[in-house]
């Protein structure tokens, strides 16, 4: 009995460690009208499409590279932190740069993006 409960214990622990927030989520497709509500309190989101549908990447440390989450580039972005954020045209924070303000819903980047940071990060 005691073996079962040191087993049960380590499954536990390893569902609750699956669960937690990382930097960067798969990308999901979603419908224009669901771009917020998908978007998890204190992630930065990133749309392939400006009215917010198609592929979506979730960060909380940002990404050099939106390709690394299969999406070809993004073109709008749902802000849910409190800090601000810089989007550029090009991977490894190169190209036209877009700040993104604190806790402000889907706005249209207005052209293709391929990386992002938050403001805390060096090169923002």
């Amino acid at each position: 009995m005691r073996k079962f409960l040191s087993v049960a214990a380590v499954a536990t622990a390893a569902a609750a460690t699956a669960l937690l927030p990382a930097g960067t989520a798969a990308p999901r497709s979603q419908p224009p009208s669901s771009a917020g509500a998908v978007c998890e309190i204190d992630h930065f989101c990133l749309y392939e499409y400006s009215d917010g549908s198609g592929l979506r990447g979730s960060y909380t440390k940002g990404t050099d590279d939106v390709k690394r989450q299969n999406i070809p580039a993004v073109r709008s972005a749902w802000n849910r932190t409190n800090e601000y954020w810089c989007v550029w045209s090009e991977d490894d924070y190169m190209g036209t740069k877009v700040i993104v303000q604190p806790n402000e819903g889907l706005k249209r980047l207005g052209g293709a993006f391929r990386s992002a940071l938050p403001a805390s990060a060096a090169r923002c």
